[in-house]
């Protein structure tokens, strides 16, 4: 039998850096999943669309990895890809070690073969207690994309579906079927 040993904020922020990266979840230091094929190549299309649309449209900025910390929870997680406001971005990660303390207001999380169902599960129920406005979890094996939004059931999606970005960016709108065509390519 394994003994889970709790974790403090301030116990997780003085560990070295590694890789893979780690997360602190509920007081356990949790190594984030290997990403795979399908993983890598999903969160680089949808980075790229995102940064092409916020070239244009200047609404705020898009990341991968960045560690987002929650001091009151003692939550440090790192959405595969997460975008903030504009209004409000408080610095840059550079300025604060990578760690920001603003939450998302839109997060993405792609799953990986090994993710377990009850750590994704645990995650979206953080994101949407912690007030990250809009939830995109992709299944790229599945070719689905769940939509979580707080206070609202979650709307499964999948080709020929356009997945929006609505309330949180304006007019961004992604083909899946285009989409998820491109892990094939």
């Amino acid at each position: 039998m394994v003994t889970k040993t709790r974790v403090s904020l301030a116990e997780y922020l003085a560990m070295k850096e590694c890789k893979p990266y780690l997360e602190l979840i509920d007081g356990e230091v949790v190594q984030k999943s290997m990403a795979g094929l399908s993983h890598s190549t999903m969160v680089i299309e949808l980075i790229t669309e995102l940064r092409i649309y916020l070239r244009a449209s200047g609404e705020g900025r898009v990341e991968t990895e960045l560690r987002h910390i929650e001091r009151e929870d003692e939550w440090v997680f790192l959405p595969d890809i997460s975008f903030t406001l504009k209004s409000r971005i408080t610095g840059t990660p550079a300025e604060s070690r990578g760690l920001v303390e603003v939450l998302p207001d839109l997060a993405i999380e792609v799953l990986s073969p090994d993710d377990q169902p009850g750590r994704v599960s645990q995650k979206i129920a953080h994101y949407m207690a912690a007030g990250v406005r809009l939830l995109w979890v992709i299944d790229p094996e599945a070719e689905r994309v769940t939509v979580w939004q707080p206070g609202e059931a979650p709307r499964d999606l999948a080709a020929p579906a356009v997945l929006n970005a609505a309330p949180v960016l304006a007019s961004f709108e992604v083909d899946l079927a285009s989409l998820f065509a491109r892990l094939h390519e």
